[in-house]
């Protein structure tokens, strides 16, 4: 047990020293949080307010459009019921120099159905919807009213959209976000499958490097193989557990910081916009739409969460991490392991193609049943927990799976690294180590 111990903490500790380790383990945070923050400050920016000219000969508009009194309003509309013959007019007369935007209502837009709209400096996608929304409402007025005997009151209340709510029977009070959830699955079915490909590769990789430089032959006069093979994998996971946990660690603590100290307010549902309109609601989705993001990110259960991920994360990784083992036992070099890598990597591949359908439809029967294969479900298995779906009897029985697997793959790779990691100058046959596992 104690050279089980000294060997892990060697793998441990050459790994955790290295400079590219610690680089990487606090820039990824770092660099999470600080795509975080400016996705939240520049979607919450301020955008500065235009003056728009609304060029209406035909009094479509009759100078009335709904317009915030707010001074944080994106634009405010001006009236001109004159022709304007050409942009160049717009651009360059003295009359509209403190103009930003022209829209030209002409007799053509009825026709075509197409608004065209000038500016003299490129405009945000708010602004931009903010005086579609505006116009359109407008001019739907118009027609309408021109055209029908319905009330603007009436009008407007045929205009309102529905709001259809997908909700949970089993918990009615609760909002639909399962695709949000398996988002964050997803997210994570990646992150699984590059630790687990990146450090089960670390975990050959020192295999072949031990047995290239004849070190192993030093070492395996006083350890036993199985004791070699296990302290490696366990040292290498140990790594990837250690780089993880502080990621999660820094990028928890950056986000607990901007909540508190920058967008204290951002996750209050009275601070939401939605205006109130003179005879009509127009909800602006922009802020809301950013708001509720933001409100799910603190909101997530990621205490449960992240637990499933760490005990489905070291299953794979355990039960990964010997077949490549077992691999860097059966080659003398790194270029002879392509053609064994492709057939013990395709599981996880197309676990990953099957978290990706999930994303649509993460209650698929598919789901299920790669959930339960062990050489899949480290990847599957988190989107069914991000959305809820991973009941008891499932999460019991796919990690009983996984342990037994895990059990079945160690003590194969224990029975080919123990006759093949002496083996030097070609690469194993099939048909040897099929007789390696018959060796008692």
């Amino acid at each position: 047990m104690s050279n089980l111990k000294l060997i892990i903490e060697r793998e441990y500790t050459t790994r955790v020293k290295k400079k590219s380790f610690l680089l990487l383990t606090i820039l990824v945070p770092l660099i999470f949080v600080g795509f975080m923050f400016s996705v939240m400050y520049f979607s919450l920016e301020e955008t500065k307010q235009v003056k728009v000219l609304v060029v209406d000969p035909g009094q479509w508009c009759g100078t009335d459009i709904f317009q915030e009194n707010s001074e944080t309003a994106p634009a405010q509309f001006f009236f001109f019921e004159q022709y304007i013959g050409e942009v160049k007019t717009f651009v360059e007369h003295e009359k509209f120099k403190d103009y930003d935007v022209m829209i030209n209502l002409n007799e053509k837009v009825p026709a075509n159905r197409m608004v065209p709209i000038f500016y003299k400096k490129n405009l945000s996608l708010k602004t931009k919807e903010y005086i579609q929304n505006r116009i359109e409402a407008r001019i739907r007025e118009y027609f309408a009213l021109k055209k029908t005997r319905l009330t603007l009151a009436e009008y407007n209340m045929i205009q309102l959209p529905f709001d259809f709510k997908f909700k949970d029977a089993h918990n009615p009070q609760g909002e639909d976000l399962t695709t949000e959830n398996a988002m964050v699955g997803f997210g994570f079915s990646i992150l699984t499958f590059f630790f687990i490909f990146f450090y089960s590769n670390q975990v050959m990789r020192g295999v072949i490097e031990e047995k290239t430089n004849r070190v192993v032959e030093v070492i395996i006069s006083s350890v036993r193989p199985f004791q070699l093979m296990m302290g490696k994998i366990i040292g290498i996971g140990l790594v990837g557990l250690t780089q993880f946990l502080i990621w999660v660690l820094i990028s928890g603590a950056g986000l607990l910081v901007l909540r508190a100290f920058v967008f204290q307010d951002v996750v209050d549902p009275s601070n939401w916009d939605a205006e109130a309109m003179d005879s009509q609601i127009m909800v602006t989705e922009g802020l809301q739409g950013i708001n509720k993001t933001i409100a799910f990110i603190y909101g997530f259960p990621w205490l449960g969460f992240i637990a499933t991920f760490l005990v489905y994360f070291v299953g794979g990784f355990l039960i990964y991490s010997s077949l490549f083992a077992m691999i860097g036992a059966m080659v003398d070099s790194e270029t002879d392991t392509q053609q064994l890598i492709l057939p013990v990597t395709l599981p996880l591949l197309l676990g990953y193609m099957v978290a990706a359908m999930m994303i649509s439809n993460p209650e698929s029967h598919l789901g299920t049943v790669f959930s339960l294969i062990p050489l899949t479900s480290p990847v599957v298995i988190v989107i069914k927990a991000a959305v809820g779906s991973a009941g008891p009897l499932l999460l019991t029985c796919s990690i009983i799976l996984l342990i037994l697997t895990f059990l079945g793959t160690t003590w194969m790779a224990a029975k080919i690294y123990r006759t093949g990691i002496l083996m030097y100058g070609k690469k194993a046959s099939w048909k040897e180590v099929i007789k390696w596992l018959r060796y008692k």
